[in-house]
């Protein structure tokens, strides 16, 4: 381990996991916490979506390996694959279950138990930088290849190929900068807790020469980012509820004005037939009325001047039956009688 990236190294061991006995335990329960909430994390939607969309990276790498294998662009896609890979490989999850199983079930000032070694620990923190970094190295290719594919984007090269590609590697940046920025808040509440593990002197994990880094900076969030966290959050106020009875008061005290009756203009008053008593004088005329306004109602609609339009047919049929039945004993009974009915009808 005397290289200086010595946590991206292939043949990286992981110590044995031995426990010793030890006095206070109560810094274990802090420890235990942070990594359970950041394995949970790691079985969040977007770490579900980071996966997949690495797949997607790889599926359309190798369908484009002829076509594109020359381009710089696509070796910037093929070294983010390789980075990929390598984080698949990485397997941190697998690290933090296995260390978290070792801690004591039961963590108190006054209650001693077993607790791992500290070359257990530094491995984790280990594997922590090398999560880091590898997803530093993966943003450090999206930017590299998205900066080739915009060029052909906008030369109008390969469009629904390199749209997708471009999509694909935006939303793997973004993703890569969250995990990022758990694993480094991660480390930075591990990292003080080094100094109260206990330590074998003859198995040291790390070398003379070689020191973790006291903190991990979260990664740089974008312009966007940052002025949408910076813009305060907009207020809703609730809206009044307003009762009926204080609608009623409200209508009551408010002044609707004088309500005026409009009239029919003298254009539609004339166009508008009215009906005269006089045409039903006599007998005779009431038989030419009843003939007339029979022949109208025939129509499909009734033209305007059929007055009876608007009464039932039963009741037209009765109207014209009783007056045909009082006509020969008394047509003077049967035409007023008549007359009374057209009028309380019509007006």
């Amino acid at each position: 381990m005397e290289n200086e990236f010595f946590w991206n190294d292939f043949k990286l061991k992981q110590p044995p996991l031995v426990t010793l006995l030890v006095k206070d335990t109560s810094f274990a329960k802090n420890v235990f916490v942070v990594i359970n909430r950041f394995l949970q994390q790691l079985s969040e939607p977007d770490a579900k979506d980071f996966e997949e969309t690495a797949a997607l990276i790889g599926r359309l790498m190798a369908r484009r390996k002829n076509s594109f294998r020359n381009m710089p662009g696509f070796r910037s896609v093929c070294k983010l694959n390789a980075a990929l890979c390598r984080l698949l490989r990485l397997d941190l999850a697998r690290d933090l279950e296995n260390f978290r199983g070792a801690l004591p079930d039961v963590c108190d000032e006054d209650l001693g138990g077993a607790m791992p070694t500290r070359s257990s620990f530094e491995f984790i923190l280990v594997r922590l930088l090398g999560f880091y970094h590898l997803h530093e190295r993966i943003r450090e290719c999206c930017l590299s290849a998205a900066a080739y594919f915009t060029q052909l984007l906008r030369n109008n090269f390969f469009m629904e190929f390199t749209t997708l590609l471009i999509a694909a590697i935006a939303k793997l940046s973004k993703l890569s900068s969250l995990q990022a920025g758990k694993s480094a808040t991660l480390y930075n509440k591990l990292r003080p807790q080094v100094a109260n593990y206990p330590q074998v002197q003859k198995h040291k994990f790390l070398a003379d020469n070689q020191e973790l880094p006291a903190r991990l900076e979260p990664p740089m969030r974008t312009n966007n980012q940052t002025q949408k966290d910076e813009t305060p959050d907009i207020v809703l106020k609730p809206k009044k509820v307003v009762t009926k009875v204080e609608k009623a008061k409200l209508v009551a005290k408010s002044d609707v004005g004088t309500i005026i009756a409009r009239k029919g203009t003298p254009v539609q008053d004339a166009k508008k037939p009215t009906f005269n008593e006089d045409v039903l004088a006599t007998v005779a005329d009431a038989q030419k009325f009843i003939e007339r306004e029979s022949q109208a109602r025939k129509l499909n609609p009734p033209p305007e001047s059929c007055f009876t339009r608007k009464i039932a047919k039963h009741e037209w049929l009765a109207a014209q039956t009783l007056f045909q039945r009082k006509l020969s004993k008394e047509p003077e009974k049967a035409l007023s009688i008549f007359r009374r009915f057209i009028v309380n009808k019509i007006k």
